[in-house]
């Protein structure tokens, strides 16, 4: 039967509930193509750039269009000033090698593209970073997307090797712990040896200000510190600080004169295609109108809602992947183009347009965004299955005073992802009972028609995060409460401030990660891996004959985690010392407030600590030591030593003790046996343990689950677990999610377990997964909406859902080709379902799909 239309029949308060679909027209569409029925693209434009779209996602470390390949040209022109420039101040040296790419750089311009500018010479290429990693460079001249010509990307790579962040920060560690951690199945690698990173670029000030301004400002700066320098009496206590704030104030003008005259030469070459060679009048007064906007912007501040768009791309380039690689996309975007929305569509004072116009405008960007490549490590290309990036934006919430910061713009935005339907940019939508219930239902759209986003963030918990992290300022200048409103999704997961200053510019501040379900699988063997690296990979914390009592395993797990992140985050804060003292960010710093303000580097001004890190499996870790606890020191129905002989037999030959060990209390069913230990787990040791430390910024570190695609990737790596889990099987897919199928009670008992975790966490991932035709029927919003408010009453942090049948996976599994619109909930991202291997496809099939009883309806408190 057709579970579109299928009429699901419940008693709730006495009436009868059939939840026929809301649009009649879906009754007639078979339940395993429904998503191929959704796209609708406002203009036939936005159609044909998706037709052409040349995706960069990645499936199992290879990417899945082989037209895909590495360029050299930001390699090159980055070593060719680098070796024209030895012996000159470093951050000037950073500005020049940016400029020397900029203005060197072979420029792209693509039919039908409004929104103008690219990264690497070619749309189906991006660019490499061997300033970062010599090891992930390596790996792609190893490969089929090696730039060419090869001999001289070998070449480029090994004149980086001894300049590189990962060559420098290396001497500082002993190598046994890297070698743990390059094992990437109790931690991850640490960032300076896969190169990743991440920023929230102050796009605010590009727009408000434009580089012209920025300039001046820095030239200013440049003057008055060169007077007081020459100021009687000298004081050589403070004037000398003058020297290295006049190095980063010149960088900056360096590096805003680069940008200024990049997006010029993208104006000329749009001139210059118009005048000489388009042959349709529509599309060459087209280029003209891009070529004016161009040689205003970034220059000059954005008038309106096109200069805007423009301006917010071009500095996303330079800071996302032409200046140093960062992935995310974070900012609050429906608040950042507010008021250029306002000049065009409302008032129609510059550049006017309907709001269908901005409709297509916000299309387009997502459809630029979907080509953008990033020549991220193989490490992480596997980590991200189905995915380019982790492009992340943010809407919604409150603002400074506390009111509903939704808008038309927010709107615009929300109704251009359902229309055109892209993995990416994915939207993070911070809920607030004051969000106007237009704005929610545009939301609601998105999530049932399967995109998988918006996830929601509690809106009031993260301004409170903001506010608390702010009391460890080291110079006491933290956000202010009202900055505290002003927040955005750092990547998936952790919140971070937007705007002028104070933003997160580098991922040795916040991200990482750390594996607790292999650390438990370790802590029962010593601290020694038996199932894949066949090494010690923790402290030597006792055999089995030593862990007499549960909280013995306890205080051994908490052993072996406190080594773990420890490394973790030590070796961050060691890339942070030398991030601004080789990898300065001229034009990200020339962009800061602070930065400009004070004449440092963005790597090195620390105003709102953020410290971060992601602990992801918790949950296998936690279902096993409620197992243990219950089978073992409590019923004594088995012993340490028979466990670790059916764990290390993977099971086999003890079938009757893994249903025994499967069957154990699990996470997700308000289940107060499980739950408290559980909530202990999160609260005690995998948040308490983590705040003790302090990193660079003077803060406490605090966790923020989040799986990503590392849940199948170190799952792999993961010997059987006592959850009842075999080896090599995959993890739990999000921060606090239930394992796949074990939350068996329904959606309600799904929160009031999750709402028990309260203490000393940033963040936690909840995947769930909910019924189609409920969601998709006449009553699914005020459903939804109900379950919204409960989880808000609740303070939970997040959730996120899946709204796709098995039936449709199924069938895109069967038929690839039929499905390329098939768009699901991976973990912090959402992804093409037809690029995730089959691994990760059955990881999400796998995933309990929530109906509603009545009982939960009433829990709800659903007015039907």
């Amino acid at each position: 039967m057709n579970d579109i239309a299928s009429a699901k029949v419940l008693e709730y308060k006495g009436n009868t509930l059939r939840f026929t679909p809301e649009d009649p027209a879906e009754a007639k569409i078979p339940a395993d193509e429904l998503h191929e029925h959704l796209q609708k693209p406002s203009t036939a434009r936005t159609k044909r750039l998706k037709e052409r779209c040349r995706w960069k996602h990645a499936s199992a470390g290879e990417f899945i269009e082989k037209s895909v390949t590495a360029g050299i040209e930001r390699m090159r022109y980055l070593t060719e000033a680098h070796k024209a420039s030895v012996g000159q101040p470093e951050a000037i040296r950073r500005a020049l090698g940016l400029a020397n790419v900029l203005n060197k750089s072979t420029l792209v311009l693509q039919e039908d593209e409004f929104i103008v500018g690219y990264h690497a010479e070619d749309p189906n290429m991006f660019p490499l970073y061997p300033e970062l990693s010599h090891m992930a460079v390596q790996d792609y001249l190893r490969s089929d997307y090696s730039p060419q010509p090869a001999d001289e990307a070998a070449a480029i790579n090994e004149y980086w090797k001894p300049h590189s962040l990962q060559s420098k920060c290396q001497p500082y560690f002993d190598p046994a712990d890297l070698g743990r951690m390059y094992q990437v199945s109790s931690m991850e690698a640490p960032s300076f040896a896969s190169g990743y990173n991440s920023i929230v670029p102050p796009y605010e000030t590009v727009l408000e200000d434009g580089l012209l301004a920025r300039i001046k400002l820095a030239e200013k700066h440049i003057a008055e510190a060169q007077a007081d320098m020459s100021t009687f009496p000298w004081d050589g206590t403070k004037g000398l600080d003058n020297i290295a704030k006049i190095d980063n104030w010149k960088a900056m003008v360096i590096a805003c004169n680069a940008v200024i005259s990049w997006a010029r030469r993208q104006a000329r070459l749009c001139r210059i295609v118009a005048e000489n060679f388009e042959t349709d009048p529509k599309r060459q007064a087209e280029l003209l109108e891009i070529a004016d906007i161009c040689q205003r912007i970034p220059a000059e501040p954005c008038k309106g809602l096109k200069d805007a768009m423009q301006a917010k791309f071009f500095t996303f380039l330079i800071c996302h992947a032409i200046e140093r690689y960062a992935s995310g996309y974070a900012q609050k975007e429906d608040t950042l183009l507010w008021p250029y929305y306002k000049a065009s569509v409302i008032d129609k004072k510059f550049q006017p347009m309907d709001h269908m116009g901005a409709v297509e405008l916000v299309e387009m960007e997502r459809l630029k965004i979907s080509e953008h490549g990033a020549g991220k490590s193989r490490a992480y290309r596997e980590i991200f299955p189905g995915s380019n990036d982790l492009f992340i934006l943010t809407v919604g919430g409150t603002n400074a005073k506390g009111e509903d910061a939704c808008n038309d713009m927010t709107d615009a935005i929300l109704e251009a992802a359902k229309r055109i339907r892209t993995a990416e940019p994915s939207i993070v939508f911070r809920y607030s009972k004051k969000n106007r219930e237009k704005t929610l239902r545009w939301v609601f759209e998105c999530i049932r028609d399967g995109l998988g986003y918006p996830s929601i963030k509690h809106d009031e918990i993260g301004t409170e995060q903001m506010k608390e992290y702010a009391k460890f300022s080291l110079h006491g200048n933290g956000a202010t409460d009202e900055e505290a409103h002003n927040w955005v999704n750092v990547l998936c997961m952790s919140p971070g401030i937007h705007g002028r200053r104070k933003t997160q510019k580098t991922r040795s501040e916040g991200g990482g990660s750390i594996f607790p379900a292999k650390l438990l699988e370790i802590t029962l063997d010593g601290g020694y891996d038996w199932s894949y690296a066949d090494m010690q990979l923790g402290p030597k914390t006792g055999d089995l004959a030593s862990l007499k009592t549960f909280e013995d395993v306890w205080e051994a797990f908490r052993e072996q985690y406190q080594y773990a992140i420890n490394l973790c985050i030590s070796t961050k804060d060691v890339s942070r010392y030398f991030e601004q003292r080789f990898l300065q960010m001229p034009f990200v710093s020339a962009i800061d407030d602070g930065c400009m303000e004070l004449g440092m580097d963005a790597c090195a001004l620390s105003e709102q600590p953020n410290g971060w890190h992601n602990p992801i499996t918790t949950i296998v870790a936690a279902n096993s030591l409620v197992a243990i606890k219950k089978l073992v020191f409590e019923d004594k129905k088995y012993t340490l030593a028979q466990l670790s002989q059916a764990l290390k037999s993977n099971w086999e030959g003890f079938e009757e003790m893994r249903v025994d060990f499967k069957r154990a209390p699990k996470w997700g069913n308000d289940d107060d046996y499980a739950d408290g230990i559980i909530t202990r787990f999160y609260e005690e040791i995998i948040g308490g343990e983590m705040r003790k430390i302090t990193n660079y910024s003077g803060g406490p570190v605090m966790p923020t689950g989040q799986a990503v695609g590392l849940y199948m990737e170190v799952g792999s790596r993961t010997g059987p677990t006592p959850d009842g889990r075999f080896g090599g099987e995959a993890a739990d897919d999000g921060g606090i999610s239930p394992y796949m199928g074990t939350d068996k009670k329904g959606p309600t008992a799904v929160l009031r377990s999750v709402s028990k975790v309260q203490k000393n966490q940033k963040g936690n991932l909840l995947n769930q997964r909910l019924s189609v035709p409920i969601m998709r029927s006449k009553h699914g919003f005020e459903i939804w909406n109900s379950y919204m408010k409960t989880w808000h009453d609740l303070n939970i942090d997040h959730v996120q859902f899946n709204v796709v049948s098995t039936d449709e996976m199924r069938a895109a599994q069967r038929e690839p080709e039929k499905h390329h619109d098939l768009i699901v909930r991976v973990s912090g991202y959402s992804a093409r379902f037809v690029d995730i291997p089959t691994y990760g496809q059955n990881t999400i099939i796998a995933r309990q799909e929530q109906d509603f009883s009545a009982s939960d309806l009433e829990f709800l408190n659903v007015e039907i």
